[in-house]
């Protein structure tokens, strides 16, 4: 990762840390919210701003929990219905790119 690279942290159930694990989940959605819009949007080196560069996830809240991180490859705000969170609001579509060592 570079130097100044900005991650984002989650935590995640088992389930869905399970499932991005194997490579069968490669989006990650959290509702469109002014909490989530704050972490969200992050001022880069030059000045502009935008997405972080990484997410890492954390396997729910054990002491000295597993944990993985991956490259962000995109971000959309788009209709909740048709993600995982089965909601009618606006969601953060946040695409996972490659894993990290």
């Amino acid at each position: 990762m570079p130097e100044k690279a900005k991650t984002l942290k989650l935590v995640l159930t088992n389930h869905w840390f399970d499932e991005i694990k194997s490579g069968r989940k490669t989006h990650e959605y959290r509702k469109w919210t002014q909490f989530f819009m704050w972490r969200m949007c992050i001022e880069k080196p030059d000045g502009s701003y935008g997405h972080p560069d990484f997410v890492q996830f954390q396997r729910a809240y054990y002491k000295n929990p597993e944990r993985m991180t991956f490259a962000i490859k995109s971000v959309r705000v788009i209709k909740g219905t048709d993600t995982d969170l089965h909601c009618d609001d606006y969601v953060y579509d946040i695409e996972l790119g490659e894993r990290q060592v």
